[in-house]
């Protein structure tokens, strides 16, 4: 396997001084938490222990850019700007679709790297390659009872606004950009177990934006992952019931038995999750959404994953993913059962 390019943006605190940014911690940068740096990783896979992939070189883009010989051009360059022409220019010259990630609880700036690499390396194929970039909002890495998992909810509310802004930021620059300079990538968003919680608020953040008016679709696909977000989210206004106007269409990915949930439920006070029992109720659910059972594909042969992270680990649910981002409709994609009862497909496991 080879090494793979990550791009990303974080509103993390810095480490290491401004002018040459060595990584980034697991507090909200101190400015503001609205502070954002982008950049690239250079990620080489790491066979042996996890995580999958170690960072082999980070590069924080300077917040704004020298451009004194350029004729006719700013004085200044954006660091994000610079950023997001490396990502069109890959885009186009891979002819590759764009993976927008947001990471979970407990995760660590280079951990969220390294989850990003692997979907890019895992939920790409030969015909669909793929781009990825990762907002890394600071989740604390670690599993401390109720402190932890407490801390980093309210991290991922703090970071709704800084995470709507960066998406702005990266939308303005593809409206903006010169005729026939566009690329013409499907962009997609993943949101993994925490970062649901992260998505809706940072989603809430664009509405108030946007005044209450319909907002634009902007992505192909949504995939919700494992979703530490509660069950009747698609039922409020002030959670994501308009969360399908963003997208073609929103895939839910949940699973019964995943033990991270099932903590989450029983342990922290919150109602059932998205991610364990899907949405609460089916009559009110938004025709876009679809519904996938992983219940049966979920154990990953770790223990420590706890059958919570099959999104990106289980081979049954990554073969799915790929049919759904080469455009195959939900009922067309082999490899799953319609359950009518229940109103959702069930991935089968491999025999």
């Amino acid at each position: 396997m080879e090494n793979t390019l990550v791009h990303f943006a974080t509103n993390r605190n810095e480490e290491g001084p401004t002018d040459a940014v060595t990584g980034f911690g697991p507090l909200l940068n101190p400015k503001s938490p609205l502070w954002l740096r982008f950049g690239t990783a250079v990620m080489a896979p790491n066979p042996n222990t996890p995580p999958a992939f170690n960072v082999s070189f980070l590069h924080v883009q300077p917040e704004s850019i020298s451009n004194p010989d350029v004729a006719g051009a700013p004085a200044t360059v954006k660091g994000s700007d610079v950023v997001f022409d490396g990502l069109r220019e890959r885009l186009i010259a891979n002819n590759a679709d764009l993976i927008l990630l947001l990471h979970g609880y407990a995760c660590t700036f280079r951990e969220a790297l390294s989850n990003a690499a692997e979907l890019k390396t895992r939920w790409g194929t030969p015909d669909r390659p793929l781009e990825v970039a990762v907002f890394s909002w600071p989740a604390n890495g670690t599993l401390t009872p109720w402190l932890d998992y407490t801390s980093d909810r309210d991290d991922a509310r703090a970071s709704a606004k800084a995470i709507a802004r960066a998406l702005e930021r990266f939308m303005d620059y593809l409206r903006n950009l010169p005729t026939g300079q566009q690329c013409k990538a499907d962009i997609h968003v993943v949101a993994h177990s925490m970062g649901n919680y992260a998505l809706r608020n940072a989603f809430q953040a664009l509405l108030s934006t946007y005044g209450g008016h319909t907002l634009p679709r902007l992505f192909k696909n949504i995939f919700l992952m494992a979703a530490d977000e509660d069950s009747d989210t698609f039922e409020l206004v002030d959670k994501m019931a308009r969360l399908p106007e963003l997208a073609e269409r929103v895939h839910v990915y949940f699973a019964g038995n995943d033990g991270a949930l099932t903590i989450s439920d029983t342990t922290k006070g919150n109602p059932d999750r998205l991610g364990s029992t899907g949405p609460r109720m089916l009559t009110l659910l938004p025709q876009k959404v679809s519904l996938v059972d992983c219940s049966a594909v979920s154990d990953t042969g770790v223990l420590t994953d706890v059958r919570h992270q099959y999104y990106r680990k289980r081979p049954e649910v990554i073969a799915d993913v790929q049919q759904i981002l080469a455009g195959r409709h939900p009922d067309e994609v082999a490899g799953r059962d319609w359950v009518h009862a229940r109103n959702c497909f069930r991935i089968r496991a491999a025999t």
